[in-house]
């Protein structure tokens, strides 16, 4: 009876660690589109990167904080630039910027 029990308590304990996952959701990139939906996703050091939007006060009221801003300009010593910020308001620890700066006299030179 002994021997029962001992093999019955070990088979129960085998079949639970057995079914042990981890099922913690990962953040995974978004499906690739060809239909204009916004989204934006990248792998940084293996990690992924989903920006994500949140509420800034501005007066009178909140709106949103943009987390992908794309700009262009003219900067310091007449240089063109453009720029894309890709933000994740949700935690401010994460963030991308890459900027790429663009003389007439030299190739494009980028920052990231």
């Amino acid at each position: 009876m002994k021997q029962f029990f001992l093999k019955t308590t070990l088979f129960l304990f085998a079949l639970t660690l057995s079914n042990c996952e981890n099922n913690d959701p990962e953040d995974q990139l978004p499906p690739i589109t060809q239909t204009g939906a916004n989204t934006f996703g990248a792998i940084v050091d293996g990690r992924v990167f989903i920006p994500k939007d949140s509420k800034e006060f501005v007066a009178p009221g909140g709106r949103n904080t943009e987390a992908i801003r794309i700009t262009s300009g003219v900067g310091l010593n007449n240089t063109n630039y453009y720029a894309i910020a890709a933000s994740n308001f949700v935690n401010a620890n994460i963030y991308t910027y890459i900027f790429q700066k663009k003389d007439l006299n030299r190739k494009n030179i980028f920052f990231i």
